[in-house]
């Protein structure tokens, strides 16, 4: 694979990181909103973790093509 899909990939990942951890959980840290029931913060890092689970899934799709290998 070429530089630059390891490098976006990569980024992606440390954007995801980051936002879980300092800085992004400074900003989520409160109770109030509520979303679908939960504070904020878990709000936060569940949105967080689909969008690392979703990015990582289309950079799998990417190298490999998205095809079964038998």
């Amino acid at each position: 694979m070429n530089k630059t899909y390891h490098l976006l990939t990569g980024l992606h990942f440390a954007v995801c990181t980051l936002a879980m951890i300092w800085p992004g959980a400074l900003i989520a840290n409160r109770i109030e909103p509520t979303v679908f029931g939960l504070p904020f913060l878990f709000f936060w890092y569940i949105l967080w973790m689909l969008i690392l689970f979703v990015g990582m899934w289309v950079a799998f799709v990417v190298r490999h093509g998205g095809g079964r290998h038998e």
